[in-house]
């Protein structure tokens, strides 16, 4: 899947990214959200998020980005003003700088912005496997929406214990209402 993703061409993945923030724009989610807590892409070709950054400070959002923590391992989130409050980790992340940014309680959040290498229609996700989005999500109780391409969009995925789902899934071609799609298999299974 990496590859798969890592192979659409810049444009192509610029435009689509850019359909993908078209799209978030017009959930009402975004559009009750003063916080908004998303990762800045992009890593490994995943959805650029510069533009929903730029967005949401023009709209009067707070965006709320993570830096990520090894020891323990976690995410730890910070307010920032501008994208020029990032700088890039060893690892080639943009995250805040602490220096700049402000510390926020993720209980604040209104709504988080997830990324990952695949998901299926449920809302389960595949990451980069360090758990980080786990954790998080496990603590956070806004509305999660993922952000992919429809390439990243499999039939089914594995889920373990400790995964947590997203509640949409938002792509260049579609909004997919994850969660109401989980409550319809639940409902299903026990009749």
């Amino acid at each position: 899947m990496l590859a798969r993703r890592a192979s659409l061409d810049p444009a192509e993945r610029e435009t689509w990214s850019r359909l993908i923030e078209e799209r978030l724009a017009e959930l009402d989610v975004w559009q009750d959200a003063a916080l908004v807590h998303t990762y800045v892409g992009a890593v490994q070709g995943e959805v650029a998020t510069r533009g929903i950054v730029e967005r949401a400070l023009r709209e009067g959002k707070t965006v709320v980005c993570p830096r990520v923590r090894w020891k323990p391992r976690g995410l730890d989130s910070f307010a920032i003003r501008s994208l020029d409050d990032l700088v890039e980790s060893s690892r080639g992340l943009w995250e805040p700088d602490p220096a700049r940014a402000t510390l926020v309680d993720d209980a604040e959040l209104d709504l988080v912005l997830v990324p990952g290498i695949a998901f299926d229609r449920r809302g389960w996700r595949i990451g980069f496997g360090a758990g980080l989005y786990d954790r998080f999500l496990a603590g956070a109780a806004a509305p999660r929406v993922a952000l992919a391409f429809s390439l990243q969009i499999l039939d089914s995925l594995p889920v373990e214990p400790h995964d947590e789902p997203v509640d949409w899934i938002v792509t260049e071609g579609e909004t997919i209402a994850c969660r109401a799609i989980r409550e319809q298999s639940e409902r299903e299974a026990i009749r």
